[in-house]
């Protein structure tokens, strides 16, 4: 047994607070004092510093990085072979002639002529042009630090066309007004609850009664529209009472008519009468002072009455004056709120798109005997895609439209083909010959 190894005891003794305060766990303590310790050595004091004080901006630059674009450079030899034109030079005919090159030479006549070539290249000097050539770096690599270089603005020498600068919209970069003063998605009305306040039920009720008694009243105009008058109506019962005749005169069958007729005949000589009659009888002079003193005398009482009306509006000037002020105000009130309103819709960006408009939603409610006591037996109302869709178009999103019925231009026609023709000949043939057999 003396050979056997004894393990320790992982769990601590837990009799007593000595053993207690001997076996607590304060690394985390250490680890913020070692922190604190830290941050003393390096600034010299323990106070909560400003990120001006912790951190530095880097202004000189990485040395290393120049060097190593410098390095990274092409060669000369590279750029000035890059720097070809890409319209192809002018070359003459025997210029793409090609030329063996051979050591042996024809004639001694030939040899002489290629000397003296020679030596007069020889005797003149050559004049070399250099060309500036602009460096281009092929690599996409550059200096973080370095200031960077404006492209040479080209004159325009009209060979070349010069692109125009797209001019874009501000639309582009603006938030449409509807999308900031319009909410997405509207809240709904104290009324619209599972269980709502009477008054506010009450007051959502009579919110679609207005909208119903608004359709009927639509439809109720319709129909007069649509409907035949009266008129009409009594215009074809008398039509009925006619008959017209085979040379295309109208005679009435009514005795109305007879009569009417009857009294158009006798009205001629009843005119006569009463005008010879009026030819005998001459007015004498009283009766003719007696007219023209009746009509003086209306006359002026007629100008009295006017006066007597123009005086009484001299009293009431006033109060005119004073009706005059308030209408004038009245008017000026209703034209400022209308100019408010307008103001309004335009902040709101409510803007008509197309030729149809944004549609009212029908108000969705639920009457009084309807209301459930709990969720579980609620009965939903409204639809969300429909609210969805209505607060896009309202937001000026799209456009509002309306759904199109498919409709012809032309009608369809029939055509018979002649299979079907044989088909119906060949019945009429069998049926004839079952007759004759019988």
């Amino acid at each position: 047994m003396s050979g056997t190894i004894q393990k320790k005891k992982t769990q601590t003794s837990r009799k007593g607070k000595k053993a207690w305060r001997k076996n607590v766990d304060i690394t985390d303590v250490e680890e913020g004092q070692e922190e604190l310790r830290a941050i003393e050595r390096i600034v010299g004091h323990n106070k909560e510093l400003k990120n001006e004080e912790l951190f530095t901006i880097d202004v000189a630059g990485d040395t290393s990085v120049k060097r190593r674009l410098a390095k990274d450079r092409p060669l000369r030899v590279e750029e000035i072979l890059d720097q070809r034109s890409a319209v192809p030079a002018v070359k003459s005919k025997n210029a793409f002639k090609k030329v063996e090159m051979t050591n042996v030479i024809e004639s001694r006549h030939e040899s002489k002529n290629v000397d003296r070539i020679l030596k007069r290249k020889d005797q003149v000097p050559i004049k070399v042009s250099h060309k500036k050539r602009v460096k281009i770096s092929t690599d996409k690599s550059y200096d973080l630090w370095d200031t960077p270089v404006e492209a040479p603005i080209l004159p325009n020498t009209g060979f070349l066309p010069v692109k125009a600068k797209l001019r874009v919209p501000k639309t582009v970069t603006e938030k449409p007004a509807g999308l900031i003063h319009i909410a997405a998605i509207a809240t709904p009305e104290g009324g619209h609850s599972y269980n709502p306040n009477v008054v506010e039920h009450q007051q959502l009720l009579a919110k679609a009664n207005d909208a119903e008694e608004r359709k009927v009243e639509i439809l109720k105009k319709l129909q007069e529209q649509l409907s035949y008058r009266e008129e009409l109506k009594q215009l074809a019962g008398e039509l009925s009472a006619t008959e017209i005749t085979a040379e295309g005169k109208i005679i009435s069958t009514s005795v109305d008519d007879d009569e009417e007729e009857e009294d158009l005949e006798d009205k001629p000589t009843d005119d006569k009468a009463t005008k010879k009659r009026k030819a005998a009888e001459r007015k004498t002079r009283s009766q003719r002072h007696k007219s023209h003193r009746l009509a003086t005398e209306e006359l002026t009482k007629k100008q009295k009455l006017q006066e007597r009306a123009i005086r009484q509006q001299i009293d009431k000037l006033r109060e005119i004056e004073a009706e005059i002020k308030t209408r004038i105000e009245d008017l000026d009130n209703i034209a400022e709120k209308r100019d408010e309103r307008k103001i309004a819709e335009e902040k709101k960006g409510i803007k008509k798109l197309g030729k149809y408009v944004v549609p009212e939603l029908p108000v969705d409610f639920q009457l009084t005997d309807e209301l459930c006591e709990t969720l579980r037996q609620l009965k939903p109302e409204g639809n969300m895609f429909r609210d969805r869709f209505h607060s896009i178009q309202k937001r000026n999103i799209i456009e509002p439209r309306i759904p199109v019925i498919p409709s012809r231009k032309y009608k369809l026609k029939e055509y018979e083909r002649r299979a079907y023709k044989n088909y119906d000949n060949l019945e009429e043939i069998k049926k004839k010959r079952a007759a004759s057999k019988k």
